[in-house]
């Protein structure tokens, strides 16, 4: 039986409930501000399109490169964690993707607006690194539940962001509006994180809350980190497809107002708020039954996406169920898997091997989509793409080894 150490620095004193449930709040805020910022530039493409002559695949390359950003920094992020600590990767984190979204109005061309879209994943990675660590170290009982809370704010801001940038898109008659207001929203929670959460809530370690650690990997390059490093890169190029180029797809092929787009999009982000449920299905349940029924669960909603009648109640629904499985589901269970297949000492390190693998595969998954749609239309590249290989990650998981996976013997109190 083995007990982690507290790092350099590290706080060794536990927090109350009260406050440290407020404080994860203000975290999980800055995170939903993340998402509408994220989720603002898809519904606004064929506007950002038709102002600066994009292409299709220049088109999906904008709508995800972001994700580029996100995964280059994503192990960089995790090494960052134990030396600068996460509420500084917080703070600097939500500062760069807020001023990175502003920054995408002044774009000259593609070159440029492609950089201030790699600058905002930066900062993405970076925020996502720390706070997925803050969960998992403060409530080291119930992983998956408290990664699956980080992922039901981004849901929050996915259901929030596409209405309200549709909105002033109509009343501005600008996509610059959008950007302006959300990226302006991350600043101001930025300097909230900066003043009112505390280091000795962000950087608590398992120690002093007596949870002990059993099992799990000493290193990300063993069996489980490995295999279910693969399953997130075919989860990235899944699921940014559908979000990058989605609403593209409403838009141009099947004809929907920006409104009705936005309402299916943001359906998808409605989702997401089961991602709890997500997380708990990952603390419970074998992780080959949990992650492969998933991701057939996808598989299947997708098909029913490209292959259906293009009603907007069809798309709505099924967008909805995407945004379940997909979301709410293979993402949370992906990221609280990696978490539990390594020991607690280098959490941060797998937290940071999530984030390059799904983002990395993410920053790539618009391209690949436009240049399939251009080979076989848009039926045949949900077909490849988002079915396909949601399949493959279904049958990878049947080789995952359960019984390698980290469990913590609880012997105190935790925050809770």
């Amino acid at each position: 039986m083995t007990t982690s150490a507290a790092p350099t620095g590290s706080a060794t004193g536990r927090v109350a409930n009260g406050p440290a449930i407020a404080m994860f709040g203000l975290l999980l805020l800055a995170y939903s501000v993340n998402a509408m910022d994220r989720m603002v530039f898809p519904v606004m493409l064929p506007e950002v399109s038709a102002e600066y002559g994009f292409s299709l695949d220049q088109s999906g390359l904008q709508s995800t490169i972001f994700a580029l950003g996100m995964g280059i920094t994503g192990i960089p992020a995790g090494i960052a964690l134990a030396r600068f600590g996460r509420k500084a990767l917080i703070v600097v984190g939500t500062a760069a993707f807020s001023v990175a979204t502003i920054m995408t109005i002044a774009s000259a061309g593609f070159a440029d607006m492609l950089a201030w879209r790699v600058l905002s994943g930066v900062g993405e990675a970076l925020q996502l690194a720390a706070i997925i660590t803050v969960a998992a170290a403060a409530f080291p009982r119930h992983r998956g539940l408290a990664i699956g809370a980080v992922n039901m704010a981004f849901a929050t801001g996915s259901v929030v962001g596409p209405l309200v940038a549709a909105a002033l898109l109509v009343d501005h008659g600008t996509w610059r509006s959008p950007m302006i207001v959300f990226g302006a929203a991350g600043l101001v929670v930025t300097i909230a994180v900066m003043l009112c959460v505390s280091r000795r809530f962000t950087e608590v370690t398992a120690a002093p809350m007596q949870a002990h650690h059993i099992g799990g990997a000493r290193s990300v390059l063993r069996w489980n980190p490995m295999l279910l490093g693969v399953i997130t890169v075919l989860f990235g190029l899944v699921d940014f497809a559908y979000i990058g180029l989605y609403a593209t797809y409403l838009r141009e092929q099947l004809g929907f107002t920006p409104g009705q787009a936005a309402l299916a999009v943001s359906l998808s982000g409605l989702a997401a708020f089961a991602s709890p449920l997500g997380g708990l299905l990952a603390d419970r349940l074998d992780p080959r039954i949990c992650l492969g029924l998933l991701n057939l669960l996808t598989a299947a909603a997708a098909a029913a996406l490209f292959l259906g009648p293009p009603s907007p109640g069809w798309q709505a629904a099924f967008s909805f169920l995407f945004g379940l499985f997909a979301s709410s589901g293979v993402y949370v269970a992906l990221a609280g898997l990696l978490v539990k297949s390594v020991h607690l000492d280098i959490v941060g390190h797998a937290s940071g091997v999530f984030i390059t693998c799904i983002y990395v595969a993410a920053g790539l998954s618009g391209y690949l989509f436009s240049r399939i749609v251009n080979g076989v239309g848009w039926a045949g590249a949900g077909l490849v793409q988002i079915v396909g290989f949601s399949a493959v990650g279904a049958l990878l998981a049947v080789f995952l080894r359960p019984a390698l996976f980290s469990t913590t013997a609880h012997t105190g109190s935790e925050i809770s």
